[in-house]
């Protein structure tokens, strides 16, 4: 028989397992968004720690946007959500894409291969009721064509295009991406000219209310990448 190697145990520090207790308290007491948890006392008193265990877990807890914390008040169980997930990394990838052009390089390739995929999704569901909202977001567009509220209503229209999917997931991505290339996106249109990134969006949206997920897609790869627009 083999001799078994020596392994180390790693052992947690209390603040892990207050964490881990009351994100399982949480799920018991199925506490939801705007509850109170229960005073900081009653958690050192309940778990047989000191205050500044407690305080280390709920920050980790608030860090993570499950709970809020103000001072002089009961921490409140947050709203989590995709959204709220992905707003906890956006302030790091802001600082990225602002201290690497090769950053902003790779969001664009990651942009372009999931926004193509989303269109397809888009051509092959949408309903009548999600070509009128494409529509209404196309027509801001127009209306705004001359004022800064064009990159806005720009966005919309592919926020639509990712709601179409059903997946909060892929919304919630496709709002961080548009968010992040925000700061890019009105040079870059400049470039190319408002109106020209009209007919495109047109062109789009033709191929969506036709449910053809090809055409969809080959135009909006011709939109992102072969002719610039970010």
């Amino acid at each position: 028989m083999s001799e078994i190697k020596k392994r180390t145990i790693q052992r947690k520090k209390l603040s892990d397992v207050v964490f881990e207790q009351l994100i399982g308290l949480i799920e018991e007491e199925n506490l939801q968004p705007g509850d109170q948890m229960p005073a900081e006392r009653e958690l050192m008193e309940s778990f047989g720690v000191g205050r500044p265990v407690v305080r280390e877990a709920m920050q980790r807890l608030a860090g993570m946007g499950m709970i809020t914390i103000q001072h002089g008040e009961r921490a409140k169980v947050g709203r989590v959500d995709m959204h709220s997930m992905i707003g906890q990394i956006d302030l790091a990838a802001r600082h990225l894409l602002s201290s690497s052009a090769k950053n902003v390089d790779h969001l664009r390739q990651a942009r372009e291969f999931f926004e193509t995929g989303l269109v397809k999704i888009a051509a092959q569901n949408a309903t009548p009721a999600d070509v009128v909202r494409l529509e209404t977001a196309l027509a801001k567009m127009h209306k705004y064509r001359e004022t800064d509220e064009f990159i806005p209503a720009d966005m919309e229209f592919h926020a639509e295009i990712a709601r179409i999917s059903g997946n909060p997931i892929y919304v919630a991505i496709s709002h961080a991406i548009l968010e992040w290339m925000a700061d890019y996106r009105e040079d870059m249109l400049r470039f190319k000219g408002r109106e020209l990134t009209l007919k495109e969006h047109e062109i789009i949206l033709g191929f969506i209310k036709a449910n053809d997920p090809a055409g969809a897609e080959k135009a909006m790869h011709h939109h992102l990448v072969e002719r610039g627009e970010e």
